[in-house]
C-alpha cells in the first residue's frame, strides 16, 4: 500500500514538472487550428489573450507562416475580414512585413532592449503589464512595457462570449528606439575610426588586366562620320565649319 502511494506521488511530481517545462518551452502555434484551440482555453484573461496576439504577430513576421498567421490575427482582433483588406490595418501589416521594423514588436518581450538589438526568442517570451484600467463599457485598457519607449503602451481589449480580444493596437505598432546595430551603422558611416581594417596586401586578389592595344588613326582623311544631314565624307584637304580638332574627335565613353 505504501509502495503504491509512493509511486503515485512520484508520477504526480513528474507530471507537474513536465507541465512546467512544457509551458516554459512553449512553441508558436503551428497553424490556425492550433491557435484557435489554445485561444479558447487561454484567452479567458486579458494577459492570455495578449500573449496569443503577440504569438500571432511573431508568426506573421515569418513568411512561411504568414498565411496562417493572418487568420490568427483576424481571430485575435475579432475582425470580420482579413487584416490585409482593411485600411485601418494597413500600417500594422506594412510594419510586420518590413524586416527593418520587426524590432517594434520584439521590444515588448522582457529582456529585449535597444542595447542588445532586441534579442529575444519568439518561442519563449513574456511581456510586462504595468497596470489595467476598466472603462464604463467594461472594456479594459492594458498597459504593457516596451523597452524602446519612454512609457508603457496602452492596448484596449473587449470581452466577447467569455473570451478577451484585442480591439485597439495603435500604440503597440508605434515606432520605438532603433536597435544598437542600426544606430552604430548610422554613426559609423562618417567616422573614420569605425572603418573596417584594410585587407592585408597578401590577402588581396590580384587584378587581372586585359591587354589593350593602341590603335592610331594616321590619316584623318579616311575617317568618315555621319551628321544630321546624312552621310558626308571629309577628305584630308577639305575644311568645313563643322570640322573639329583632334581633341574634340576623341572617342566618348
Amino acid at each position: 500500500m505504501k509502495m503504491r502511494k509512493f509511486t503515485l506521488a512520484v508520477l504526480l511530481v513528474f507530471t507537474v514538472l513536465f507541465m512546467v517545462h512544457s509551458e516554459a518551452c512553449a512553441k508558436l502555434p503551428k497553424d490556425f487550428q492550433d491557435f484557435k484551440a489554445r485561444y479558447e482555453n487561454e484567452a479567458e484573461t486579458e494577459e492570455g489573450a495578449l500573449q496569443l496576439f503577440f504569438e500571432a504577430v511573431f508568426c506573421y513576421l515569418k513568411t512561411e507562416t504568414r498565411d496562417e498567421a493572418s487568420k490568427m490575427l483576424r481571430y485575435a482582433l475579432h475582425l470580420s475580414q482579413p487584416i490585409e483588406r482593411l485600411n485601418t490595418m494597413a500600417t500594422f501589416v506594412e510594419r510586420m512585413k518590413d524586416e527593418s521594423l520587426h524590432h517594434i514588436f520584439k521590444s515588448y518581450a522582457v529582456g529585449a532592449t535597444p542595447q542588445n538589438s532586441y534579442k529575444m526568442s519568439p518561442d519563449n517570451f513574456k511581456f510586462e503589464v504595468t497596470k489595467k484600467t476598466t472603462h464604463p463599457d467594461k472594456d479594459v485598457t492594458v498597459f504593457i512595457r516596451s523597452s524602446g519607449a519612454d512609457s508603457p503602451r496602452p492596448v484596449r481589449m473587449r470581452k466577447y462570449d467569455g473570451l478577451w480580444y484585442t480591439t485597439s493596437i495603435g500604440s503597440v505598432i508605434s515606432k520605438v528606439r532603433e536597435p544598437k546595430t542600426v544606430v552604430d551603422a548610422k554613426r559609423d558611416s562618417h567616422d573614420a575610426d569605425y572603418d573596417p581594417d584594410p585587407v592585408p596586401e597578401e590577402e588581396k586578389t590580384p587584378e587581372i588586366k586585359e591587354e589593350v592595344k593602341d590603335e592610331k588613326i594616321d590619316d584623318w582623311g579616311d575617317f568618315n562620320f555621319q551628321t544630321d544631314g546624312g552621310d558626308q565624307t571629309n577628305g584630308g584637304d577639305q575644311t568645313d565649319e563643322n570640322d573639329k580638332t583632334d581633341d574634340e574627335l576623341a572617342p566618348m565613353w
